[in-house]
Parts: C-alpha cells; structure tokens; sequence
C-alpha cells in the first residue's frame, strides 16, 4: 500500500512540475497530441491504401512535400479541409467525436488505444492480417486504434484477450466498458500512455514499454 501511494505521488509531482494546472500548458499538450494523432492518421491512410506520398499528392492535388509535412508529428498547419480531401480520395469519411474531458477516462482509452497497436505491431500484424484475427472489418481495427472515443464490442474485447493473454476485465476497465476502475490500474495506465508517443515503427523501448503494461495486466487483482 506504501508503494503504491508513492507511486501515485510521484504521477502528481510530475503533473504538477510540468503542466501547473496552467491551462496554456494543457492547451498546448493537448494540441500536440491532436498533432501527432492527425499526423498518424494520414499515414495510416495513406499506408493502408498502399500509396506512396507522391501518389497521395497526385490524387487530392497537391505535392509530396505537403503530404510529408503533414504526417510530420510537429507539423501545426492541419486543416479540416485537408484531412477531408485524403479521406474522400481514399473512400472514407472523417467523423468528430466529442468525448468527456475527464483526465482518468482520457488515459484509460489512450492506454487502450495505445496497447492495441503496439501488441499488433510487437505480434507482426499488419491492420488487416489483425482483422482476420480478430474477425473483424479492417474499419475496425482503424477505429480502436485512431478513434479514442470508440467502444468496442464484448465480443471484439474477448478476442483481444484471447489473442493476447489479457484478462478481459482489465480489457473492459480500459475500454471504458466499466467505470470502477481501480487505483493501481489508473496509475500504471496513466504511466504507459504518459510514455506512449506517436509511433511509425516499434522500438526497444516501445517493446520495453508495452511488455511491462502486460505483464502488469496479467497479474491477479489484488
């Protein structure tokens, strides 16, 4: 018990050196991350179509240095407009959600979100290969891992827990499924998606990162 209130400390201490509750703080760390998920979103795209920049460019009208700047994480010029035109070249549709702005339902999904990915790409998935998995659309996949205010079904919770090992409760708590969630689950799901970055590739450390959430999943509730 002493542990974990150092433990939930130390996530306040953090909070509180750098964002201060200042809301200048936490419009620009929020706008970061919009960055960052748009950016992620585009290349997906534009992956998951099988195109390269160029070939996106030539479809919506533009050049490959735009596309390139826009799924540049740092890059602040995105445009609804923009992401429209991607969208509609490659058949899909951009869809805005408004999602509570409770901080502890924020991490949980960014966990959530965050874990998917990094287990399908840690298990050599690509997102239709996962579908096939799972049982699912393609589309599905996109959503639980782009859209942090998708709920999955029961059914696709319990096929993620089968495929990797993960007790379907600790699932459902990060899912947003169920809404006690447990201290130590806050904390340590708080902690992953404080360290989760917008990714292209998996590191060592993103490996690091992802085996030490499981581990922590799999132990029995205490």
């Amino acid at each position: 018990m002493r542990e974990e209130k150092k433990t939930a400390n130390a996530v306040k201490i953090l909070h509180r050196r750098y964002i201060n509750d200042l809301p200048e703080r936490k419009a620009a760390i929020q706008e970061e991350r919009v960055n960052a998920q748009v950016a992620q979103l585009i290349y997906d795209l534009r992956k998951g179509a099988g195109l390269s920049q160029k070939q996106l460019a030539d479809m919506i009208g533009t050049t490959q240095s735009v596309i390139s700047r826009l799924e540049d994480s740092d890059y602040e010029g995105h445009s609804l407009s923009m992401l429209e035109k991607i969208t509609k070249a490659l058949n899909r549709r951009v869809r805005i959600d408004a999602i509570s702005d409770n901080s502890t339902d924020i991490h949980l999904r960014l966990a959530f979100q965050t874990l998917i990915k990094l287990l399908r790409k840690k298990s050599g998935f690509d997102v239709e290969q996962f579908a096939r998995k799972i049982g699912v659309e393609k589309d599905e996949i996109i959503e639980l891992e782009q859209n942090i205010s998708h709920r999955p079904t029961p059914r696709v919770l319990y096929r993620l827990s089968q495929i990797f090992k993960i007790p379907q409760e600790k699932l459902n708590f990060l899912a947003g499924a169920i809404k006690e969630i447990p201290q130590n689950l806050q904390i340590h799901a708080s902690q992953f998606a404080a360290q989760s970055d917008s990714f292209d590739k998996l590191t060592d450390d993103q490996k690091r990162l992802v085996d030490e959430f499981v581990k922590f999943l799999r132990q029995e509730s205490r």
